[in-house]
């Protein structure tokens, strides 16, 4: 199956190189501008977040009666998420340079967006609009019908629920075509997002995910040796990884975590690696209830956890074991 990876031509979810600031900072072309409702949510801060190919970026600006405006630069187009201050997911919407785009969200209601300025925004709250009762149902309906679709890509990447049947999920997914798929930058930005959200537990607990035999499993660190998780994000784990899962799977417990939209190249590149090793994907990435108290910043991400649980090691290189 494919991952989820550049989202549409010309439009790359979450991965434009831009900036969500005053309208002067990033050079001379003409900035995009938000004018937003958000029916039902007073007056409080929102947050706005977006990716700009590198890293996470947030904005706050102030909503007064339900009415907020942001204006911005980008070098691409870029698609924006707006959370209350509560960090609840309010919506999002695609913009670029030059767009003037007004938007209207209700507070407590995901289906609910009505917007112009942008076609592909446009697209999306009609779409959200006439298929509140099944969303999911629906957005499986638009992959089949239109893979190609930049807004298929949308509702995949940030609508669609993976949760609800992993294995069926991985299956539409698959149908997403090659042309319509960019890089990693929106699971980055997922990880992001979900490590701010979370304070990170001192434990690992036991985790129930989809083995690489295609069913589900629950892991639990070894009470015997050390365990060493490895959670990636490509469909290929990098040699560097590969030689020193092998180098240690000897003497501790070594399980690899796909944390990616699907299971593209996962099976191949699971056998790159020591017999020994077990093998999961986390259905949903970073935000896979099984994850989430872990606080993964970003990937590949490492966490060792000794005999009782404990975390004796996290972090973004690979871990020097010592006996």
């Amino acid at each position: 199956m494919k991952i989820i990876r550049t989202i549409y031509r010309g439009l790359v979810l979450l991965s434009a190189v831009g900036c969500i600031v005053a309208a002067t900072g990033c050079g001379g072309k003409k900035p995009y501008r938000i004018d937003g409702t958000i029916e039902g949510l007073g007056t409080q801060n929102v947050t706005a977040i977006y990716h700009d190919g590198t890293a996470l970026r947030e904005v706050s600006t102030n909503a007064v009666n339900s009415v907020f405006h942001l204006e911005g630069m980008s070098q691409q187009p870029v698609v924006i998420e707006f959370y209350d201050n509560q960090r609840r997911r309010i919506g999002c919407i695609a913009v670029k340079n030059g767009d003037d785009v007004k938007v209207k969200f209700k507070a407590g209601d995901r289906y609910f967006m009505e917007s112009s300025g942008n076609k592909l925004s446009e697209a999306l709250a009609e779409f959200l609009m006439d298929n509140d009762e099944d969303l999911n149902a629906a957005i499986e309906r638009r992959i089949m019908s239109a893979p190609e679709d930049e807004l298929s890509v949308l509702l995949a990447g940030y609508y669609y629920d993976i949760t609800e049947d992993a294995v069926r999920a991985d299956s539409i997914l698959s149908l997403l075509d090659n042309s319509a798929i960019a890089g990693s930058a929106m699971l980055r930005s997922k990880a992001d997002l979900a490590a701010r959200s979370v304070t990170p537990i001192a434990s690992v607990k036991e985790m129930r995910l989809l083995s690489v035999a295609d069913s589900m499993m629950t892991y639990r660190p070894s009470e015997k040796s050390r365990t060493l998780y490895i959670f990636t994000d490509t469909n290929k784990m990098a040699d560097s990884i590969v030689a020193y899962a092998d180098s240690v799977a000897r003497d501790m417990r070594v399980a690899t975590i796909r944390v990616a939209i699907d299971t593209f190249g996962w099976h191949n590149d699971t056998r790159r690696i020591s017999e020994k090793a077990d093998h999961f994907w986390a259905p949903g990435g970073v935000a896979n209830r099984e994850l989430r108290g872990l606080g993964i910043p970003r990937l590949p991400y490492f966490i060792v956890a000794d005999t009782a649980a404990n975390q004796i090691y996290r972090g973004t290189k690979l871990p020097v074991i010592t006996e």
